[in-house]
């Protein structure tokens, strides 16, 4: 039950939308990504090779790399 009500709420989602994902991470797999994106399919998957689950803390620059580009494409053709 718990399972299929998050489901339908990320169907739902209809903002964009960015998934960091560290290549490391033992939290977030890469199916439970690729199930993500099945749900969301506008949204942005940014794979950082060489940090675990805290992307940020493993590698603050290609996290802020990442969200620098999501936010300049995504969000501001958004709101254009």
């Amino acid at each position: 039950m718990r399972y299929e009500r998050a489901r339908d709420a990320v169907a739902a989602v209809t903002v964009p939308t960015m998934l960091v994902r560290g290549k490391q991470s033992y939290v977030v797999s890469g199916e439970g990504s690729k199930k993500l994106l099945e749900l969301i399919p506008t949204a942005t998957l940014i794979y950082v090779t060489g940090a675990g689950h805290m992307v940020a803390g493993d590698d603050n620059y290609a996290f802020s790399c990442g969200l620098k580009g999501f936010l300049d494409e995504d969000v501001v053709a958004l709101l254009h």
